[in-house]
């Protein structure tokens, strides 16, 4: 970080905004963990995202976008259907859960 100069949080404020669109949920920078990468080749194009942990977010999660959603205990998350670049995210997600 250059002196003077705020950080730039241009991933959190897409994924609060995101958030928002897709989940009707609202949460701050403050309230999100990075956690890691997922890294991802498909077929077209490499996908690199980072993933973040929401710990604290107001409203009531609905989708909005036609999305089916679910909540999963950490270790059914398995049986769970995902895009391929989520599956290495699993063990992550269960130790961090």
């Amino acid at each position: 970080m250059m002196a003077g100069r705020p950080m730039d949080h241009a991933a959190e404020a897409a994924l609060i905004r995101e958030l928002d669109e897709e989940l009707a949920i609202q949460t701050y920078t403050s309230c999100l963990a990075p956690l890691c990468f997922a890294s991802h080749r498909y077929d077209d194009f490499h996908l690199l995202m980072p993933v973040f942990a929401c710990r604290k977010w107001e409203g009531t999660v609905q989708p909005r976008e036609g999305q089916r959603l679910a909540w999963v205990r950490a270790n059914d998350l398995r049986n769970s259907p995902m895009p391929p670049a989520d599956e290495p995210l699993i063990p992550i997600l269960r130790d961090w859960l």
